[in-house]
């Protein structure tokens, strides 16, 4: 077997007992870790944070990866560069405040194209041509300064398998293992000429597709959200989605190319666990959809979100919950989704959101419940309770939120939810389906099947994690805080067409 992943060998088998015969081409998220695609679900430079980024090639091969930076409102792109991956490497970057907005530096030595800056300050401003109309897409109506780069979310994409077979590129970006340049790749300059009118380059003659062969997976990374005045860390693994491609290529693009990107998958079928909603079993379902994005939104489709929260009373602790949905731009931005494609969400990006309606559910940990509505307050621009941007925060008894950023990662996407009084710690549910049941679906119409046999997903595409920051100070001479963090338990359901049978 070429993977080691313990969820590929049982999806095969489970594939092998049902006869299934495109195992190979499906698409799935490994709980493993390991992919061809990651997802990074949040980063942040506001509120005193920085954020690291790492990510490490398992592999014995050469990896060639799209490294792209989006902002939170619409994910327009504020940043890509291709990176250069040798066997067994390990790839980190900063992403720090830049003047107004945010920028990234490495002091890492795989090679990027083009090179980044090696030190906070001659970090590579996040850019906004992709969102305030100077560049080749049209403004998309939200905010259009540099601030709105300040936070947002990564995917790192592979690219391909870098080989020696023409010019020895695999040579080029592989590190010296002694001497004095032990660390260090053989000649970086060589892939970055590669694509300056070299090799690689289409404009001048060249083959992206040169010392390429077909992607491989075995990528992991991890995030960490750090606040050095405060004295605190956060780390999270980044999302693993696994057999992104079904062919035999490499998909390798220049520097800047918005191409690879999540919509890109060649894998049109995927595989979930879930149950039905008549069934708490979770199945194994599978769903051939017409175009990758759909069957990557699939991955991802939960319809109810369960975390918990600590908040003050005795303890100086604030919660906040990231909430990311990692697909919803070919969905509803006007640029990228497809004419008629805008379920699963409600409303196309307008004048700076595109807000989907959801349930709250809140809890303390005696059992305890409010009665009547509960919902987000203050409400900002939020209609009701709703999630308006494409990663947002959701914090929990701060009720200064409507005119300052967040206590814990300084957001400014944010809405409140305020638990009843003396629940200052506990648990809470965000429904994603039931307050919009006929747009919160990944519709029968997606796949590529017979509407009333295909399986249909309930509730949004979504990622992401609660953090919390316990800051008590200076405590007898020593710095006494700290931070924890914890990815999101999601519930999934999938019925057959518009019944409540269960999936196939």
């Amino acid at each position: 077997m070429k993977r080691t992943s313990l969820t590929t060998a049982v999806i095969a088998g489970i594939a092998g007992v049902a006869g299934i015969s495109n195992m190979a081409s499906a698409v799935y998220l490994n709980n493993d870790g390991l992919g061809q695609v990651l997802i990074y679900p949040y980063y942040t430079v506001n509120g005193g944070n920085n954020t690291l980024l790492t990510v490490v090639n398992t592999t014995p091969q050469g990896k060639a990866v799209k490294v792209r930076f989006l902002e939170a409102y619409d994910s327009r792109e504020v940043l890509d560069f291709n990176l250069y991956l040798s066997p067994q490497d390990v790839w980190t970057a900063a992403v720090v405040p830049v003047g107004a907005g945010a920028g990234v530096f490495t002091n890492d030595n795989s090679c990027t194209v083009p090179a980044l800056p090696t030190s906070l300050a001659t970090a590579q401003p996040f850019l906004t041509y992709a969102y305030d109309g100077t560049g080749d897409t049209a403004a998309d109506g939200g905010p259009t300064g540099v601030s709105r780069t300040l936070e947002g979310y990564v995917e790192l994409i592979e690219m391909g398998t870098v080989t020696n077979a023409a010019q020895d590129s695999l040579k080029a970006i592989t590190h010296a293992t002694s001497g004095s340049t032990a660390g260090i790749p053989a000649d970086c300059s060589q892939v970055v000429n590669a694509w300056n009118g070299g090799y690689w380059d289409i404009t001048s003659g060249g083959d992206p597709t040169t010392d390429m062969a077909a992607t491989s997976g075995g990528l992991f990374g991890s995030g960490a959200i750090i606040n050095v005045n405060q004295g605190t860390i956060a780390g999270y693994n980044a999302d693993a989605i696994d057999q992104f491609y079904s062919d035999a290529f490499s998909h390798h693009t220049a520097p800047g190319s918005l191409s690879p990107n999540i919509s890109s998958a060649t894998s049109k079928v995927s595989y979930v666990f879930a149950p039905s909603p008549s069934s708490t079993i979770p199945t194994l379902i599978t769903t051939s959809y017409s175009s990758g994005v759909d069957a990557v939104s699939s991955l991802f489709m939960a319809d109810k979100i369960f975390n918990e929260y600590w908040t003050a009373g005795g303890t100086a602790a604030n919660s906040e919950w990231v909430i990311t949905f990692p697909t919803k731009r070919f969905y509803v931005d006007s640029a990228s989704a497809a004419a008629g494609h805008l379920a699963p969400f409600d409303k196309l990006f307008s004048k700076g959101v595109s807000c989907a309606p959801i349930g709250i559910g809140i809890y303390d940990r005696e059992e305890r419940t409010t009665s009547g509505t509960i919902g987000f307050s203050p409400a900002k621009v939020q209609q009701g309770a709703s999630l308006c941007y494409e990663a947002q925060v959701v914090t929990f008894n701060q009720p200064g939120i409507a005119t300052g950023a967040s206590a814990v990662l300084g957001s400014n996407l944010t809405a409140n939810i305020s638990p009843p009084a003396g629940a200052n710690n506990g648990w809470a549910v965000i429904d994603l389906y039931g307050k919009s049941a006929a747009n919160h679906v990944l519709p029968a119409a997606y796949t590529d099947g017979t509407v009333g046999a295909s399986n249909v997903f309930r509730g949004l595409p979504v990622t992401g994690f609660w953090v919390a920051n316990l800051v008590n100070g200076n405590v007898g001479g020593v710095l006494s805080n700290y931070s924890a963090l914890f990815r999101h338990k999601l519930h999934r359901t999938c019925a057959l067409g518009t019944t409540t049978s269960a999936c196939s």
